[in-house]
């Protein structure tokens, strides 16, 4: 039986929703530093530094989500809540994510419009209310996001070893951020290896 797509419409509101409220990260090293996001895509640089950039990002986003991560117990998202709507939105941009790395490797993507800077100062990193970890979640989501259109932006129509060495790199990061953030659900994320062409 094929894993349930982990992607929920619900909208129900539950205790859960109350807890978060006051939810703090006592004992969580690092819990309330800003771990900022700044990328600048140089279009002159070899294939794989740039592939690698998009890599440094996914790795910083990474690092957030075992932030939050460490405040909940497993599987937390039962039913939908504002930091479970916003996790949603963070797995289905790795989701995203991984897609363009697959479409990479496959040397099917093209050249096209890129997120050039990618900047995020992590403002809500101190706050950990229910509002402060959504605030957190979606945060993620959007960087992941301009991660994508970063990659989807860089041309690898042949990938040689170096771009396939970045892109595999880049793979096992997105892999484990999804499986994280597919924790919130007690999903599964799928690795998806990278396979070149030939």
């Amino acid at each position: 039986m094929p894993p349930r797509t982990p992607i929920r419409s619900r909208r129900a509101t539950t205790a859960l929703a109350l807890l978060l409220l006051g939810m703090t990260l006592p004992g969580v090293a690092g819990a309330g530093s800003r771990m900022p996001v700044s990328s600048s895509d140089d279009a002159t640089s070899p294939t794989a530094n740039r592939i690698a950039a998009v890599g440094n990002i996914a790795s910083v986003v990474n690092a957030r989500l075992e932030r939050v991560r460490a405040a909940y117990p497993p599987n937390p998202c039962a039913e939908i809540n504002a930091a479970c709507d916003a996790a949603n939105e963070a797995l289905a941009a790795y989701q995203g994510l991984a897609e363009a790395v697959a479409d990479a490797c496959a040397g099917s993507g093209a050249a096209g419009p890129s997120d050039a800077v990618i900047t995020d100062a992590d403002a809500y990193a101190a706050d950990t209310s229910a509002n402060g970890i959504a605030g957190q979640l979606g945060a993620m989501a959007t960087v992941l996001g301009n991660a994508t259109d970063r990659l989807r932006g860089i041309s690898v129509p042949s990938p040689g070893l170096p771009d396939i060495e970045a892109l595999t790199a880049l793979e096992g990061l997105v892999a484990a951020g999804g499986a994280s953030a597919a924790g919130f659900w007690g999903e599964f994320f799928p690795p998806n290896p990278c396979r070149p062409l030939g």
